[in-house]
């Protein structure tokens, strides 16, 4: 789910499928977790190896496999990269971060006259390019109820249009910066 999160909310990613095939490595079969586009065409896939216990022998067991593996994904003409468990754990907030915005995210496309919604966020953002979701949210209260806001500001972050830093817990303060086409 990590790792879905993190390629929902990456934006050089235009489109991902969790489990797309296997590669046999010594007979055995081993699930590739996800295939992707990125948004210059390149395609690659990504397999999840799980931490060995730490023994010696583990690990130089893991480290021939996963060399098996990347020799099976260069001889089916295909670039992989493999992650471990711990790079998840070091983007543990930024991935709490993305659970709390996908649902915002979802609803979006569920509201009417979103565009409307989000006319109403650039509008606000393009006069204060450094906000806050309470900024934005009390900003516009009078006219919107703040949970239709509160999605149109998630899209538009998920959109790239505007940005947060992921690496901070999100909170009603959360700065919400607008991007600058092109930057």
């Amino acid at each position: 789910m990590a790792l879905a999160l993190e390629l929902e909310f990456d934006l050089s990613v235009i489109s991902y499928v969790e489990r797309p095939r296997t590669l046999t490595i010594d007979g055995c079969q081993i699930e590739l977790c996800f295939w992707l586009v990125r948004r210059d065409g390149a395609e690659s896939f990504i397999a999840f190896r799980r931490q060995t216990k730490p023994t010696v022998n583990a690990l130089r067991t893991e480290e021939a496999l996963c060399a098996k593996l990347m020799e099976a994904a260069r001889a089916a003409g295909i670039v992989l990269t493999i992650r471990k468990p711990q790079s998840l754990v070091t983007a543990r907030v930024a991935n709490a971060t993305r659970l709390e915005l996908l649902p915002y995210v979802q609803s979006a496309a569920d509201l009417n006259a979103e565009d409307v919604f989000v006319e109403a966020v650039l509008l606000h953002m393009n006069a204060h390019p450094l906000s806050s979701f309470h900024g934005i949210e009390s900003s516009l209260s009078g006219t919107f109820d703040w949970r239709d806001i509160r999605c149109a500001t998630c899209l538009l972050i998920h959109q790239g249009v505007l940005s947060i830093k992921f690496s901070e817990r999100l909170t009603a303060g959360t700065q919400v910066r607008l991007e600058v086409a092109g930057s």
